[in-house]
């Protein structure tokens, strides 16, 4: 038998090793958690299940003195950024005084946008392992396979009215996207020309542990040529507010449209039936792309409010769902801009002079603005197939 292969007989040896009460609750585990647990105590670890009631994590290991809360996720989609964040809420909450880390376990592995979290946050209190073949891979990133380069992405971002947060949402999820390895082209739409104000010609998004980084290049609808940014395989455009003045071989080629509204009275009442609107100018151009209502600036402390405004907002849209299977109303509790004041005050440095960059700086425990646009990213690339968009550079780094 190969080594790295694991029989029953031999699990149970090491499962079944304590007292009758231990292994009464390691038969309570899943199989998936067992042989977890199996290749854990293997590693070194000393590994026991959570008790019954416990839903945060599922065993409890400990090695070297160091105590771990362990999570094992066997899903078939990879795990994505919103999980590990509330494992992360978890460690830092009081009722996980008991450990010192984490480690989340995945049979199915992670998205691009939880190792990009990571290692910006510099994060070293969690570990993530991959399960696949009876073993345990504890450099998943580094394993992942890469998928091979794929056709160029086009992203359009739309307003419903003015001071929604189009401009700072195109720049943001360029930026995400970036940070994920990907170059990518900003092109603005809008007369205004914000962007290119913002933004200058564009920005280099370094990356970590010597790593090449990305860059993201802001263009005029004009400038914007795939021959000459062949290595450029997401595009992100900032629309125009009056929709026909959009030039029409962009909406054609939309993939993903996200039109932002607010989760308040006002745009509850008024914003509704301008997106719609605007959903249905898209349709008459672009069958195939995938629309999404995206909730910005949300106010998290104001949890009761939301939940009654968020139910209303979403039923505005459950009959031009039910019609269109390629329109989607994105759940809040899912993926959400949250309302901070490094977006809020984000362009100041055209005012002082300083050099231009995204609100993606850490304060506090982490930045709420890069998680929301690298969770938005999770989310989109969940249902799409943006992940074969990758540059050759970026397979290769």
């Amino acid at each position: 038998m190969s080594k790295n292969r694991v029989s029953w007989a031999e699990m149970l040896d090491v499962l079944t090793d304590s007292d009758r009460e231990k292994t009464i609750v390691v038969e309570r585990a899943t199989e998936t958690e067992r042989m977890a647990l199996f290749l854990l105590r293997r590693a070194g670890f000393s590994v026991q299940v959570a008790s019954k009631t416990q839903k945060n994590y599922d065993l409890e290991a400990v090695r070297d003195n160091v105590s771990f809360a362990v999570q094992v996720s066997n899903q078939r989609a990879k795990v994505h950024l919103g999980q590990i964040e509330k494992f992360l809420d978890f460690l830092a909450h009081s009722d996980s005084g008991n450990f010192n880390e984490g480690l989340f376990i995945s049979t199915s592995g992670f998205t691009k946008s939880v190792y990009t979290h990571l290692r910006e946050e510099k994060y070293r209190h969690l570990r993530l392992a991959m399960l696949h073949d009876n073993q345990l891979d504890w450099e998943p990133e580094k394993n992942d396979a890469a998928d091979d380069a794929s056709k160029t992405i086009y992203i359009g971002v739309f307003t419903c009215k003015g001071g929604v947060g189009k401009t700072t949402i195109s720049a943001h999820l360029a930026g995400a996207f970036a940070l994920n390895g990907y170059d990518v082209a900003l092109v603005d739409l809008d007369r205004q020309q914000n962007l290119r104000k913002l933004l200058g010609e564009g920005l280099y998004l370094p990356a970590t542990k010597g790593k090449l980084g990305s860059v993201i290049s802001v263009l005029s609808h004009d400038e914007w040529d795939e021959t000459a940014y062949k290595g450029t395989k997401i595009v992100v455009c900032d629309c125009n507010p009056e929709f026909d003045a959009n030039p029409i071989e962009f909406i054609r080629k939309f993939d993903y449209c996200l039109v932002p509204t607010t989760l308040n009275p006002l745009g509850v009442n008024k914003n509704a039936d301008v997106i719609k609107r605007t959903f249905n100018q898209i349709r008459r151009e672009n069958a195939k792309a995938h629309l999404f209502v995206l909730i910005n600036s949300l106010q998290k402390d104001e949890e009761s409010r939301n939940i009654i405004l968020n139910e209303i907002l979403e039923a505005q849209f459950e009959q031009f769902i039910e019609r269109d299977k390629r329109c989607h109303y994105i759940n809040p509790d899912k993926v959400a801009i949250r309302f901070s004041k490094q977006l809020l005050y984000w362009g100041f440095h055209i005012f002082d002079k300083s050099k231009p960059q995204l609100a993606f700086r850490t304060v506090g425990r982490y930045s709420y603005p890069r998680m929301d646009f690298l969770k938005l990213v999770d989310y989109l690339e969940m249902r799409t197939p943006i992940n074969k968009a990758k540059t050759f550079s970026a397979l290769v780094r």
